[in-house]
C-alpha cells in the first residue's frame, strides 16, 4: 500500500506529466452537478472533469479547428451511456476516426454531418467493462481534408500503422501489448499530430467510476483549517481520503519539505435524501504556503471507485506590522523611484513567472522585459515597469517563487543582497527583489 504522503507525492507528479505532455494543458475544473436525470454536458473550455450524473455527455467547442486539439481527464460512471458531441469547421471532412485504448485498441469511422457535428457513443455495456486498474482513453483522429487519415490500426495484424514519416520507435512503442493506455495515447499523439500531415486529435482520458462525488466550493482562505464538503451517490459510512495538493507542481530536491505544499484528511458520507449523501472533511491547512491548491476526494474502497476534484486559494494575511525581511543593498541597485499603488489589490499569479517581449503577455504570471518585481515584507509581490509605475500587485505565493526566463538569458542571485538579476543581450530584463524571502 502506498503511504498517503507518497500517494499524493504520485497524484500531483501524474497531473504535471498530463499538463505537460502532448494537445493543450488543463487549466479549469468542470462545474459538478449531482443527481442530473438524463444528462450533463461538460464544457470544453473544462477540464479533468468529476462528472456526477446517471448518464454523461462531453461537448466539444462547435467550432473548434481540428489543428487545435484537447485533452481532458473525465471520469465515466460504469455501466452508463458516455457520449461525445463534436463538430469540424472543415465541411470537407465527412468523417473522424476514434481510437478506443483499454486493454486492446480498436477503431472506428463516425460520420461527420452536414453541419459539421459528429457524435461519438460507448453503451452502458462498454462503459462497465473500464478497467479499474487503469486509465482508459478516447482518441478523436481528424484527417487532413478531405479524409486522409495517415496514422490507422489494422484489425487483422492488430498493429498500428503510420507514414513513411512515422518514426519505428514511436510505432514499436504503439504496438508493445505492454504499454497501458495513457501511454500508448502519447505516442498516439505524437504519431498523429507531428508526423501525421495535417492530421490531429483531442484526447480524453477517461477513468471509471462507480459513484460521483461533487465538491462544495472552497473560498479563498488562510492558512489554518478548511472544511471540504460535497454530496456523493456513495452509500452512508464509505470512507473518504481528502487531499489538499500544490497545483503548482515543480523541481525539488530529493528530501524537499512537502509539508508547506500538501495536506491530507478524512471523512466519512452520511446519510442524505433521494439517494444523494454528503460528507464534511476538515483539513489542517496551518503549514501551507500562499498558493493555488488542488483538492481531491477519492473513495477508499476499490469496489466502489469514486473520486472528484476541484480547486481552492489559500491565502496567507498580510502581518499587522511588517518586519524587514531579507538584506537588500538598495544603494547598489540602479532602479527609478518605485511608485508603489497602496489602492491596487493583490491577486493570484496565474503560473510561474515569466519573461516576454514587450506587447506579447497575455496572462498576469507574463512580465514584459525591463519589469521590477519587489516582494515585499507584507507578502505582496509589486510589479513595476523600466519607469517604476506600478501596474501589478500578486500574492507571494508558491507561483512566485519560480520563474521561466528566455533562451539565452543569465541570472546573477545573491551579489547585491536578495535580488535576482535576469540579463539578454547584456540588458538586463528583469530584476526581482526578494524582501520577503523564500
Amino acid at each position: 500500500m502506498v503511504c498517503s504522503g507518497m500517494r499524493i507525492f504520485l497524484l500531483s507528479f501524474l497531473i504535471l506529466l498530463v499538463l505537460l505532455s502532448g494537445c493543450t494543458d488543463l487549466r479549469q475544473q468542470a462545474t459538478v452537478t449531482p443527481g442530473l436525470p438524463e444528462t450533463q454536458e461538460v464544457p470544453v473550455e473544462y477540464a479533468a472533469s468529476p462528472v456526477p450524473a446517471p448518464a454523461t455527455v462531453v461537448t466539444t467547442a462547435v467550432a473548434r479547428e481540428p489543428e487545435m486539439p484537447v485533452r481532458k481527464t473525465v471520469n465515466v460512471l460504469r455501466g452508463e451511456p458516455f457520449t461525445i458531441n463534436g463538430s469540424v469547421k472543415d465541411r470537407s471532412i465527412t468523417e473522424v476516426q476514434v481510437w478506443m485504448l483499454n486493454d486492446t485498441i480498436s477503431t472506428w469511422h463516425v460520420p461527420v454531418q452536414e453541419d459539421g457535428s459528429f457524435q461519438i457513443s460507448l453503451s452502458l455495456e462498454e462503459t462497465d467493462m473500464l478497467s479499474r486498474t487503469f486509465t482508459s482513453a478516447i482518441i478523436i483522429q481528424y484527417p487532413s481534408p478531405p479524409n486522409q487519415f495517415t496514422v490507422n490500426h489494422d484489425a487483422v495484424s492488430g498493429n498500428v500503422t503510420g507514414t513513411g514519416t512515422t518514426p519505428e520507435r514511436i510505432l514499436a512503442e504503439l504496438n508493445n501489448k505492454k504499454n497501458y493506455p495513457t501511454t500508448l495515447a502519447d505516442y498516439l499523439d505524437q504519431a498523429i499530430t507531428r508526423y501525421g500531415a495535417g492530421n490531429s486529435c483531442e484526447i480524453y482520458f477517461m477513468n471509471g467510476i462507480d459513484a460521483w462525488i461533487a465538491i462544495d466550493p472552497v473560498n479563498p482562505a488562510p492558512p489554518g483549517t478548511m472544511t471540504v464538503s460535497g454530496t456523493t451517490s456513495l452509500p452512508a459510512g464509505s470512507l473518504l481520503s481528502i487531499s489538499v495538493v500544490t497545483a503548482f507542481f515543480h523541481p525539488s530536491t530529493k528530501n524537499y519539505d512537502w509539508s508547506h505544499e500538501m495536506a491530507d484528511g478524512n471523512a466519512v458520507v452520511i446519510p442524505g435524501t433521494n439517494g444523494i449523501n454528503t460528507f464534511s472533511g476538515i483539513i489542517d491547512t496551518a503549514l501551507l504556503n500562499t498558493g493555488k491548491y488542488l483538492i481531491l476526494v477519492e473513495s477508499r474502497d476499490d469496489a466502489l471507485q469514486a473520486v472528484a476534484d476541484s480547486t481552492a486559494e489559500i491565502i496567507a494575511l498580510s502581518p499587522a506590522h511588517p518586519k524587514t525581511g531579507n538584506y537588500i543593498d538598495w544603494s547598489r541597485l540602479a532602479l527609478p523611484p518605485l511608485a508603489v499603488n497602496e489602492t491596487m489589490q493583490p491577486v493570484m499569479l496565474e503560473g510561474e513567472w515569466k519573461i516576454v517581449p514587450p506587447g506579447t503577455t497575455k496572462t498576469n504570471n507574463q512580465v514584459p522585459y525591463g519589469s521590477i518585481i519587489d516582494c515585499a515584507p507584507d507578502g505582496i509581490c509589486r510589479v513595476f515597469n523600466q519607469s517604476g509605475v506600478q501596474f501589478l500587485a500578486v500574492y507571494n505565493s508558491n507561483e512566485a517563487h519560480m520563474m521561466e526566463v528566455p533562451n539565452g538569458a543569465a541570472g546573477d542571485d545573491g551579489t547585491i543582497g536578495n535580488v535576482t538579476r535576469i540579463s539578454l543581450n547584456g540588458e538586463v530584463i528583469l530584476t526581482k527583489i526578494n524582501e520577503q524571502g523564500e
